[in-house]
């Protein structure tokens, strides 16, 4: 990808003075890990067991996520599983598992530090130096015959290209056909940061706009086929149901019924 396609992109063949091999493949290998951070095409999943009593594990541990590829939290939130003695499995997910930022825990949750053990009702993200810690607002309680885990979906960085025969977007001896339309998009990419090193601003704004205009392609076709529902967080009508059924006023007769 660093050498015929990018030379193509870029007019010419030099790769020992200006465009040097390493930066070219530097360069590509930018690419990648840019597309996949916009469209969340590299995603992978983790599952973190959980342990009695224990509120934060860190996602940059090879422990909690085995491939060391995290690179953030996909669209797609993450769940807890609790299985008690018996085996039944309850799912804690969606708007009963929410992220909350420590702050709002700490305004909205006072004491949510002193919990200690229960069934955890949201979660949160803390980076500390080298460490990015996944939280608990309520440590888990997990007797010696249960147990439970976090399904962590997340965007993988992608594996580095170091050899030609390379191919993108490949997870162990496994790569991901589906992506090779979109292939081209780390060539453009990597043409409009060359393009920087001649100083020719305009050569590398198109290759921007070419490279956006995959990941816009992506994007458009990943998304969800037909409408998507909307609902009201409260019941209004509900409400207004509610308020005249139990009006003190005799004469006014209930709408809705």
């Amino acid at each position: 990808m660093w050498s015929s396609a990018l030379t193509q992109e870029l007019g010419t063949a030099d790769s020992t003075r200006l465009f040097t091999d390493a930066r070219r493949q530097q360069a590509i290998n930018n690419g990648l890990l840019t597309f996949a951070d916009l469209t969340e095409c590299s995603m992978r999943q983790s599952t973190i067991v959980s342990s009695h009593g224990v509120r934060e594990y860190n996602l940059m541990s090879t422990v909690n996520v085995p491939g060391g590829d995290f690179l953030r939290l996909s669209k797609q939130a993450p769940e807890y599983q609790f299985t008690n003695d018996t085996g039944i499995v309850t799912y804690v997910s969606g708007e009963d598992f929410p992220r909350r930022d420590i702050n709002w825990l700490n305004q909205y949750q006072p004491g949510w530090r002193d919990s200690t053990g229960g069934t955890p009702g949201a979660y949160y993200l803390r980076p500390d130096g080298g460490r990015y810690f996944f939280g608990f607002d309520t440590p888990p309680e997990i007797d010696s015959s249960e147990s439970a885990k976090v399904i962590l979906p997340y965007v993988a960085k992608p594996a580095t290209m170091s050899a030609s025969t390379d191919v993108p977007f490949t997870f162990g001896s496994t790569w991901r056909t589906d992506l090779e339309p979109y292939h081209q998009a780390a060539v453009h990419y990597a043409a409009y940061e060359l393009e920087k090193l001649r100083v020719n601003d305009q050569a590398a704004q198109s290759q921007w706009a070419l490279f956006t205009g995959y990941v816009e392609r992506y994007l458009r076709t990943t998304r969800p086929k037909g409408g998507q529902q909307m609902r009201s967080a409260r019941n209004y009508f509900s409400e207004a149901r509610s308020r005249r059924w139990n009006t003190s006023d005799a004469a006014i007769s209930d709408p809705w019924s």
